[in-house]
């Protein structure tokens, strides 16, 4: 009875030894199959190669109990425990790995973004050139060197990195682009005044009026061009200011030749305003008021010059009476 018991012991403590030794094989293979994996699919990636070289270094499998040990299921219980926790670390690093060069991809172009906004606004917007430098600077250092140690800390210095550019690049198309639609506005507001002088024109002036009106229409195509592609078309905004301040100086000293001093110095003051309220109404009797205060004339005196103004076509007043 007693070499029956015995007997039993034994083939199960067999066969338990037979399964930990072919799990422990399936689970070698597949530490092996995942670390040529991941050497096949990063090793040559320069940004990552250094972190796949370090990884894999420190993820070898286990060594295997001594032979005289198989014997003992203990020991080869922890050799699978250490095999099953390789292949769990591999897996984990694998898909950080699938993350983190995902990210580097999006970074990549997220920088390269950041880069040409740094040009567009170094004169622009100083502040926000300097602040996109830094962060371009950041990134191209994570770009070049990933931290070696941790995959999961690369990972979380790329994310937060992405995060900030991806942010920034928002605020410099927001900015960039507000400017440019002031100046369309700018071009706009030109494009009338150039039509009142040339009701006014000489032959002398003609020329210069039609070469205004060329030079407005060139850069309201670029501007336009930059407001869809401003990437690509990198226009500098400061130039073109100087351009239409230049232009706006010229066609108002046109204009104003054919008025009077006090009609001059009364149309400035309409285009202020007319600036200032957009597209919206004010009462005659304010307006006058406000007119008279700033030009020091009387308040006929305004009334007066702004019927004359109109009748040369130098302004337009839209008038709607409610009793």
């Amino acid at each position: 009875m007693t070499e029956v018991v015995v007997e039993t012991r034994e083939r199960a403590d067999l066969g338990k030894l037979e399964m930990l030794i072919k799990r422990a094989n399936e689970l070698k293979t597949s530490i092996e199959a995942l670390a040529r994996a991941i050497e096949s699919k990063y090793s040559a990636d320069p940004r990552l190669g250094s972190i796949v070289k370090n990884l894999l270094k420190t993820a070898q499998p286990p060594e295997p109990p001594s032979d005289q040990l198989l014997s003992v299921s203990s020991s080869l219980e922890k050799y699978v425990n250490a095999l099953e926790f390789g292949v769990k670390t591999l897996t984990t690093y694998a898909i950080t790995l699938d993350k983190l060069y995902e990210d580097l991809d999006k970074l990549e172009k997220e920088v390269a973004e950041l880069v040409v906004w740094e040009e567009l606004l170094r004169n622009l917007a100083p502040h926000l050139a300097s602040e996109a430098s830094r962060l371009a600077s950041r990134a191209q250092r994570l770009l070049s060197q990933p931290p070696l140690d941790e995959p999961k800390r690369a990972l979380d210095e790329v994310e937060t990195s992405l995060k900030e550019v991806r942010s920034h690049n928002r605020v410099c198309r927001t900015v960039y682009t507000n400017r440019l639609n002031e100046l369309l506005s700018t071009v706009s507001q030109l494009a009338k005044t150039l039509k009142r002088a040339s009701k006014v024109q000489t032959p002398v002036e003609a020329g210069k009026l039609l070469a205004h009106e060329e030079a407005l229409r060139k850069l309201e195509e670029k501007l336009e061009e930059a407001s869809r592609r401003p990437l690509e078309v990198k226009l500098d905004l400061v130039a073109v200011k100087k351009d239409l301040e230049s232009i706006e100086r010229e066609i108002s000293e046109l204009a104003e030749s054919a008025l009077s001093a006090e009609e001059s110095s009364l149309a400035r003051e309409l285009e202020r305003v007319a600036r200032a309220l957009d597209t919206r109404a004010v009462s005659f009797m304010s307006l006058v008021e406000s007119l008279s205060r700033r030009s020091g004339l009387p308040i006929e005196k305004v009334c007066y010059l702004i019927y004359l103004m109109e009748k040369k076509g130098f302004v337009t007043l839209e008038v709607r009476v409610k009793v």
